[in-house]
């Protein structure tokens, strides 16, 4: 086992949640661990170092008392859905298709958790006001070099 897959494992076992272990199970066999991901971090294993970077900014930048079990499955599980392929029962965007995998495997998510992971790409102000979606938006577009995106006046 690889020293990033390792860690990514490590990470989600210390949140503690039922049926952790099924998603982790799930992983390997959709490709999580060797996946890269289109237009950024596009090489063998470029998914998994995308979203330790996210959780590195998500674990810098959060306001006190937000819920490391939180920022984990957030950051690590907001493109687990690019490793899926599109089709099939999986024919809607990878925001989507994360949660789907998810649910699948019974891991039960808060309603911020599930707002983070399932509109993070969102421009729907409605989905703006919750601090983790706003938070993991900011790491995902700092860990892909987007970041005049996420904050076009610098702040």
């Amino acid at each position: 086992m690889t020293d990033k897959k390792e860690t990514i494992i490590s990470l989600l076992r210390s949140t503690g949640r039922p049926s952790m272990e099924a998603v982790i199970a799930r992983l390997e066999p959709i490709g999580y661990f060797r996946a890269g991901c289109r237009g950024h971090h596009r090489y063998c294993g470029g998914m998994s170092d995308h979203a330790l970077e996210v959780l590195e900014y998500m674990t810098g930048h959060a306001p006190e008392g937000t819920p490391r079990e939180s920022l984990i499955i957030s950051a690590l599980f907001h493109d687990l859905g690019k490793a899926v392929r599109r089709g099939g029962r999986y024919h809607f965007g990878h925001p989507a298709r994360s949660l789907a995998v998810l649910d699948e495997c019974g891991l039960e998510l808060t309603r911020d958790e599930r707002t983070a992971i399932g509109c993070h790409h969102s421009r729907n102000p409605r989905h703006r006001s919750c601090a983790l979606r706003n938070l993991l938006h900011s790491g995902d577009c700092w860990s892909t070099g987007r970041w005049k995106e996420a904050h076009p006046y610098g702040f």
